[in-house]
């Protein structure tokens, strides 16, 4: 496992920054579109403007759940911002963390988030593998993912989705060929 540096703590930041956008933004428009089509005219206005707010805070929790902790688990340890910005969260040892530890990550946010984010970034910058507090309890540490046929990205602009480019499979070229031949192990 590579240590992180610096420039990381800043992916990080702009990762966050995208996953809860991701979350918040159609929350925030459903929460609109109900308010605008279903609002009631007189005194039940403000009950119903609260009954609006407490759901898409209700939502926007749920949508957090699912995007920190849910998505991760199930896709390689990363986010969808994470997968852009090509980070991934792994455990200290540099395997696949557990469902518990994305969850325990996601629960100290409560204490990393503390003055818009500042105790986070702090942690971040003052730790050598530029752990958050989250990190350090769930013994996890965000890396960047080296750019290969296994992490594709966004296609480039020839369509490339990260394919295999030679004749071989991405199985190894001492077990598979194209042409239908078998290859003995030496």
């Amino acid at each position: 496992m590579t240590r992180p540096g610096p420039g990381t703590v800043w992916r990080r930041l702009v990762q966050f920054l995208l996953d809860e956008l991701l979350v918040f933004v159609p929350v925030l428009l459903l929460a609109i579109a109900v308010a605008w089509l279903f609002h009631p005219h007189g005194p039940g206005l403000l009950a119903f403007l609260r009954v609006v707010l407490y759901t898409m805070l209700g939502l926007d929790f749920l949508g957090l759940v699912f995007v920190m902790v849910w998505w991760p688990y199930r896709h390689g340890g990363q986010t969808p911002a994470m997968r852009w910005l090509r980070l991934r969260v792994e455990t200290a040892e540099g395997a696949h963390p557990s469902l518990g530890a994305f969850a325990l990550r996601q629960l100290l946010m409560l204490v990393d988030g503390f003055a818009w984010g500042l105790a986070g970034l702090v942690v971040m910058l003052c730790t050598p593998r530029r752990q958050r507090f989250g990190d350090l309890v769930a013994r996890t540490v965000v890396v960047r993912v080296p750019r290969s046929a296994h992490h594709p990205g966004f296609p480039g602009p020839d369509g490339d989705l990260g394919a295999v480019a030679g004749a071989e499979l991405a199985l190894g070229r001492a077990d598979v060929r194209l042409d239908g031949g078998q290859r003995h192990h030496e």
